[in-house]
């Protein structure tokens, strides 16, 4: 199927395939990650329109040239069909015949990359084989194959980056503590984090100052010296938890005298170590306010 159509192509871009491959050989995979989340936001854009004499894959409507665009392949003068593999720069070297090679994969690969059609899906066998047949050098199939090669381990591996072994647990907790505590320190005050684990009964993350006992200064510039009461609020948790750690002691000990009777003296100290522990959890609820970054100043 043949469509007409009209576009003007930015010879001055580079494609993301080339950068990708790029980006690989260097080793910066963290680049290449974030270049292919780049490349897919773009690919929700309109896409250009079909250069002249176009071919359209019928199946997925990719719209591609001919494939004598490519400068390595000529189309047969008799019999139809293409020769994928003719017009190959000569090389007076092994080295040069690897240049060579790679750079028409590189070519192959924009190209492949650009006009992604079931068609186009197919075309590497046949380069390969008219290779073999039309006496390619040593030289021209291992640059062409490893730079194809480069960009294939690139597609593997986000492949099966998914299938990648879970991050432990303390693995994961050391990691996000190292970027938490960088947080706190790029906001320039002098605060700390506490983490506690979930359903430990306590607030998950807690914030605190080093520094408890800040100034501030009024509207005319002279300094006033405020208070920071977040540590009252923490002597309050610590006090809380020492009471229930304390309830829990007292709830395993031993009720029953040796004649076998009720232990009354402790049930008391027991109630009275409930109430103590009902009180301080909620003085230490209504002693949240106190902590965070505000300064209180005396009236």
């Amino acid at each position: 199927m043949t469509a007409n159509a009209h576009a003007k192509e930015d010879a001055a871009s580079t494609h993301v395939l080339a950068q990708l491959a790029s980006l690989l050989r260097s080793g910066d995979v963290q680049a290449a990650l974030a270049l292919t989340e780049a490349a897919s936001a773009n690919s929700a854009k309109p896409a250009e329109a079909a250069p002249e004499e176009a071919e359209t894959d019928a199946v997925g409507r990719i719209v591609s040239p001919p494939l004598d665009t490519l400068s390595f392949i000529e189309r047969r003068q008799s019999g139809g069909g293409y020769n994928y593999w003719a017009n190959v720069p000569a090389a007076s070297s092994y080295a040069d015949e690897c240049e060579i090679g790679g750079r028409l994969a590189e070519e192959f690969a924009s190209f492949i990359g650009k006009y992604h059609n079931n068609g186009n899906g197919a075309l590497l066998g046949s380069i390969v084989i008219d290779m073999e047949k039309n006496g390619a050098g040593r030289g021209h199939k291992i640059g062409f194959l490893n730079t194809i090669n480069k960009y294939a381990m690139g597609a593997a591996y986000f492949l099966h980056a998914d299938a990648q072994e879970s991050e432990h647990p303390w693995v994961k907790c050391r990691r996000l503590g190292r970027e938490l505590a960088e947080a706190l320190e790029s906001t320039g005050e002098q605060q700390f984090a506490y983490i506690a684990p979930k359903g430990s009964g306590t607030p998950t993350l807690l914030f605190g100052h080093l520094d408890y006992h800040p100034s501030t200064e009024t509207l005319n510039g002279t300094p006033e010296q405020g208070q920071d009461f977040s540590e009252l609020f923490y002597e309050l948790i610590n006090l809380a938890e020492l009471a229930e750690a304390t309830l829990d002691i007292l709830r395993e000990m031993d009720y029953t005298h040796g004649d076998g009777s009720r232990n009354a003296e402790l049930d008391r100290v027991v109630a009275l170590q409930r109430v103590l522990c009902t009180n301080l959890a909620r003085l230490r609820e209504s002693a949240e306010i106190l902590d965070g970054p505000t300064k209180w100043l005396a009236a």
